[in-house]
């Protein structure tokens, strides 16, 4: 009787081996799990290179502010003008930064709530569609963050597919494209809105009487 006890009891952790097996079913594997953590790290690293080369652009941003006011002060019209025209384009990269790094924090934080196999196709697939969108325009500007970028998510796609090849979870083509339209949406919101914040404009610096008397 006491073998026969014994034995029963050596059998329970292949039982309970055998329950926690059926239970971890539909859940990323291991090898899965560091492929994301992989893919969050470059991410990351891209994240930071994107600050840097915005702190760059924010400094040049403020002393080309300095200068066109002051040719405004000066009634120096000409000078003003182009000076103005070169911040309007800093601010415009500024902006595609800003709207690039903030999509980036949203991927990132998606790629953090993937708990469930389910969660590769209806997460990292519109997170793959986000970085080839921002990469698009990174391209002109960094190509390196670009190529970066575009790498990502060529592999956020293949674990997309071969997730979608062993599982058969279905890929909606549609809601991917939604969801991805939405992280860049609220991402492009947030810098504007962030730039308003950050950024002064010249004519709220400038006079009334010197704009009067430079348009004049």
């Amino acid at each position: 009787m006491v073998d026969g006890f014994v034995d029963k009891w050596k059998d329970k952790p292949q039982q309970s081996s055998f329950f926690s097996k059926i239970k971890d079913v539909g859940k990323p594997s291991v090898g899965l799990k560091k492929q994301i953590r992989a893919v969050l790290q470059r991410i990351e690293i891209q994240k930071q290179k994107l600050n840097n080369a915005q702190s760059r652009f924010e400094k040049r941003d403020a002393t080309l502010f300095k200068r066109t006011v002051k040719a405004l002060s000066e009634r120096d019209t000409m000078r003003a003008n182009v000076l103005a025209g070169e911040l309007a384009e800093i601010r415009k990269v500024e902006k595609m930064l800003m709207h690039a790094s903030l999509a980036l924090e949203s991927v990132s934080l998606r790629l953090n709530t993937v708990s469930e196999l389910g969660d590769v196709v209806t997460v990292i697939a519109p997170a793959a569609s986000v970085l080839n969108n921002i990469r698009n325009g990174m391209s002109g500007v960094f190509p390196e963050a670009g190529q970066e970028l575009e790498n990502i998510g060529t592999l956020l796609t293949d674990i997309v597919s071969t997730t979608h090849q062993d599982t058969g979870v279905p890929l909606n083509i549609g809601t991917t494209g939604l969801e991805a339209e939405k992280i860049l949406a609220e991402a492009e919101t947030a810098a504007e809105q962030k730039l308003r914040q950050q950024l002064p404009e010249i004519s709220t610096v400038a006079p009334p009487q010197e704009r009067t008397s430079v348009e004049t």
